[in-house]
């Protein structure tokens, strides 16, 4: 039987973690920060004159697309890796390979 044939087996200590979802959530706002304060730098130095509101809830999007962004694949890949579906677990023999 080789590798491909076997059905997966679930790790009962890899289940779901919130935690690392949150804190995934929590990494990508702090980027979504970051990114924020550099268009505020570019356009606090430009002549371009922009309303403070809409500047403002444009980095609200910003930080909230960075958040969610990193929610959605924190999510997707714990949900992958615990899938016992065979159409979820491709087998790559190159990954790893250079």
């Amino acid at each position: 039987m080789t590798p491909m044939d076997q059905p997966p087996e679930l790790d009962p200590s890899r289940s779901f973690s919130g935690w690392r979802v949150l804190m995934a959530a929590v990494v990508g706002a702090a980027t979504g920060a970051a990114v924020s304060f550099f268009i505020q730098e570019l356009i606090e130095h430009s002549p371009a004159e922009i309303p403070q509101r809409s500047v403002r809830l444009f980095f609200l999007m910003v930080i909230l697309a960075g958040a969610l962004s990193s929610f959605a694949i924190e999510v997707m890949r714990q949900l992958q890796q615990e899938a016992t579906d065979e159409a979820y677990r491709h087998y790559n023999p190159h990954r790893g390979r250079r």
